[in-house]
């Protein structure tokens, strides 16, 4: 299973994005990581037909952007940076939504993420951690082949964060999964592959262990070092 993409996007005169290009695979968790304003989030929006960009998405060879809105869920799907639910649907009710182009499994996905046994809770009794696996659990009853995920830890304690990306590791196996990470260090972690995104260009992209402080410096404008921890590295501010 493979994701291509090649985009530039402008809001009217104002450049976004430019040539962003790069491809993925099922198997490696790809991450996306760069600083605010960067372009990552339009990118996502871009990726799965919420804005039209220039180029082309294509995966395992089919133009994802030419589909129809059906059509497009059972390609790919896109889990938005959370805010708490504002309707009591029960938890099932809010997870089958995903479900409504294909055929996915809520009890699966539920089970996944652990919630299937308070499926019939009001959704808005979930605790903000909570509520970010039921959107995962959403996206996984889509059952598309390709998943994006906007910053599924912002706002987590550590024991929801770890657990968030437990979940994006394992759904690598069966998906092409791409979050866009703030937390340098969860994306140096967990992550197979980064794509460092600067003023909306492709600034770098490779392995995390081939990455150099002195790329993070010139994006992010502070100095940093990395530390190698027990076979992982760890970001760190410099004196």
């Amino acid at each position: 299973m493979r994701l291509d993409v090649d985009i530039s996007f402008s809001y009217g005169e104002v450049e976004v994005l430019k040539d962003v290009e790069f491809s993925a695979r099922k198997g490696e968790l790809l991450a996306i990581i760069g600083p605010n304003g960067a372009g990552k989030s339009t990118l996502l929006k871009c990726m799965v037909g919420i804005l039209k960009p220039r180029g082309h998405v294509t995966v395992d060879g089919a133009d994802v952007l030419s589909l129809k809105p059906k059509e497009r869920a059972r390609m790919i799907t896109y889990v938005p940076q959370s805010a708490l639910p504002e309707f009591t649907f029960t938890i099932e009710e809010f997870v089958e939504m995903g479900t409504y182009a294909t055929r996915g499994s809520v009890r699966r996905a539920l089970e996944t993420v652990g919630l299937w046994e308070r499926k019939d809770e009001p959704v808005t009794n979930l605790s903000g951690g909570e509520y970010q696996l039921t959107l995962i659990a959403r996206a996984l009853a889509q059952d598309s082949r390709v998943v994006l995920l906007d910053e599924p830890t912002s706002h987590l304690d550590i024991n929801h964060t770890l657990q968030v990306m437990e979940l994006l590791r394992g759904m690598k196996e069966e998906h092409v999964t791409i979050p866009v990470l703030h937390d340098l260090n969860l994306a140096l972690t967990y992550a197979d592959r980064l794509i460092l995104l600067h003023r909306g260009r492709k600034r770098w992209e490779g392995k995390p262990e081939e990455l150099e402080p002195s790329v993070l410096e010139e994006v992010y404008g502070v100095k940093v070092k990395i530390l190698e921890i027990e076979g992982e590295r760890l970001l760190l501010a410099a004196p």
